[in-house]
C-alpha cells in the first residue's frame, strides 16, 4: 500500500519548496498581498468556484478546479478589495474531480473532494477522497483521509475530523497538521456483532462513538468518547432499547451534537427511539427529552410540519407553523450549544387556508419562509394565491407579511424576495407596489 501523500501550500508561493519527512511538502507565504483578481471556473472544464465567507470583513476563500484535474483556491482580503495569487493545492493527472463538501469553523475549511476515474459509474467503486484543510492563507491536502461523507470543524476552527479507518481517525490540529489518530479501545468493525457509528467531533475537539450491539429484540448503545485531539476513546454510558417486531436489525445509529455534554442517538431502525447522552458532571446519563432546545411541531393532518434548513451560512433555521396561520421560527448558529427560544409570527388571517411551508437562502446570510395560502378551493397544495412571509437578513431578527392576489410562483434572486405585488431587500424591508 501506497504511503498518503500530505501537500501543504500557501495562498502565494513565495517561499521556498521544502521536503520534510512522511511525505509533507511546504510553501511558506513572507509577504502575502491582495493585488490578483478572482478567476472563476465553470462546470464545463472543471468545477465551479465554491465562496466560503470568513469571519473576518469580507474574507472568503475560493475553491474551485480549472480543468477537472487541480484544485485551485485563491484568498479574499477582510476589506474585500482584492485577492491572492491563484495556488494549486491538489493535482490528479488521469483522475477527474467530481462534487466536494465544505465545512467551516472559526477561520478554518475542511473540504472532501471526490474524485473518479469513471464519471459514469454511479457506486464509488471508482472513486477516491482528498481532504483539504484551509487556515490563514495556508492549505494542507491529504490523500485518502478515511471514510466519513464530510468533514467536521469545531466551532474555534482549531480541530478537523476528515474521516477515519479501521486503524484510526483521520485529524488536524494547529500542531499536527492532518495525520492518523490511531484507535485505542475501538470496538471494531465486526458486521453483526458490532455496529458503531461515524465518529462524531464535539465542540472541544474530543470524539464521540456509539457501539451497537444487536440481540434479540433489542439493542444496546454504548457510548465511548476520548479526550480532546485524541481517537482514545473509553466508554462512559451505556442504553438498551427493546425492539418492536422479532425482526433481526444491526441496532446502527447516527449522531448530533453541538455540545461536548450530550450526544443525540438517533437509530437507524426506528423501532428504537431517539435518545440523547447528557453529562452531568463526570457522570453520563440517558433522556428521550431534547437538550438542544429545539421544538418540534408535528402535525397529523394539515400544514405544517417542522423542517430544518441546515448549513445555512453555517447556521441552521427550523420553520413550521402550530395553526396553519402563523408561521414558529428558531434558528441555530455555529458556536452555540442550544437552539434559540421559538418566535411566532403573524401569517395569514382567519378565512385562509394554509397547505405548503418552504424555505429559501437569502442573500450572503438570510432566509426565507414562505407559506402557501388559498383563499377559496386549494387547487394546488404547494402554489397559493396567497402567501404568508416571514423573512431574516441575519438568522436572528425577523419580520413578516401576508401578501393577496398572487398569480405567479415566488422568486428569489440574490437577497430579494418578490411575491405578487411585493418586494423583500434587507435594506428596504417590505415594500409594496
Amino acid at each position: 500500500m501506497s504511503r498518503p501523500r500530505v501537500w501543504v501550500a500557501t495562498a502565494l508561493a513565495l517561499g521556498a519548496l521544502v521536503v520534510a519527512a512522511g511525505g509533507v511538502w511546504a510553501v511558506r507565504a513572507e509577504d502575502p498581498t491582495y493585488s490578483h483578481a478572482l478567476v472563476k471556473y465553470d462546470d464545463h472544464h472543471g468545477e465551479p468556484n465554491r465562496y466560503v465567507s470568513l469571519d473576518q470583513g469580507s474574507a472568503q476563500l475560493s475553491i474551485g478546479s480549472p480543468d477537472g484535474h487541480r484544485i485551485v483556491v485563491q484568498w479574499r482580503d477582510p476589506d474585500g478589495r482584492g485577492w491572492t495569487e491563484r495556488e494549486t493545492v491538489w493535482t490528479e493527472k488521469k483522475e477527474l474531480a467530481i462534487e466536494n463538501t465544505v465545512r467551516y469553523g472559526g477561520g478554518t475549511v475542511a473540504i472532501r473532494q471526490l474524485y473518479t476515474t469513471d464519471v459514469h459509474d454511479d457506486s464509488d467503486a471508482s472513486s477516491h477522497t482528498i481532504g483539504i484543510v484551509c487556515r490563514k492563507l495556508t492549505c494542507t491536502a491529504y490523500d485518502h483521509p478515511g471514510s466519513g461523507g464530510e468533514a467536521q470543524v469545531t466551532p474555534d476552527g482549531r480541530t478537523v475530523y476528515l474521516g477515519h479507518g479501521e486503524k484510526g481517525a483521520y485529524l488536524w490540529t494547529q500542531d499536527d497538521d492532518i495525520h492518523l489518530a490511531r484507535w485505542s479501545g475501538h470496538p471494531g468493525f465486526e458486521y453483526g456483532v458490532n455496529s458503531p457509528s461515524v465518529p462524531l467531533l464535539a465542540p472541544d475537539g474530543s470524539l464521540r462513538v456509539v457501539n451497537s450491539r444487536p440481540s434479540r429484540e433489542q439493542c444496546t448503545f454504548e457510548l465511548l468518547a476520548s479526550s480532546p485531539g485524541t481517537a482514545d476513546l473509553v466508554p462512559v454510558a451505556r442504553s438498551t432499547q427493546r425492539l418492536r417486531g422479532k425482526a433481526r436489525s444491526d441496532c446502527r445509529s447516527y449522531l448530533d451534537s453541538d455540545s461536548a455534554d450530550w450526544v443525540g442517538t438517533h437509530p437507524d431502525d426506528h423501532r428504537a427511539h431517539d435518545f440523547w447522552f447528557v453529562a452531568k458532571g463526570n457522570t453520563w446519563t440517558t433522556t428521550l427529552d431534547d437538550p438542544s432546545g429545539l421544538k418540534l411541531i408535528d402535525v397529523d393532518r394539515g400544514c405544517c410540519d417542522t423542517a430544518i434548513a441546515g448549513f445555512v451560512h453555517w447556521g441552521e433555521v427550523a420553520y413550521s407553523s402550530p395553526d396553519a396561520h402563523r408561521i414558529q421560527v428558531q434558528n441555530h448558529l455555529l458556536g452555540k450549544e442550544t437552539w434559540s427560544r421559538p418566535v411566532t409570527l403573524e401569517g395569514a388571517p382567519a378565512g385562509y387556508r394554509c397547505t405548503w411551508v418552504e424555505g429559501y437562502e437569502v442573500g450572503d446570510e438570510g432566509f426565507a419562509v414562505m407559506m402557501a395560502c388559498h383563499s377559496g378551493k386549494v387547487r394546488n397544495a404547494y402554489r397559493g394565491d396567497a402567501y404568508a412571509m416571514a423573512v431574516t437578513p441575519d438568522l436572528r431578527h425577523w419580520e413578516s407579511t401576508f401578501v393577496t392576489g398572487v398569480s405567479r410562483e415566488p422568486q428569489v434572486d440574490d437577497d430579494t424576495v418578490r411575491v405578487g405585488g411585493t418586494t423583500w431587500t434587507p435594506r428596504g424591508g417590505f415594500v409594496k407596489r
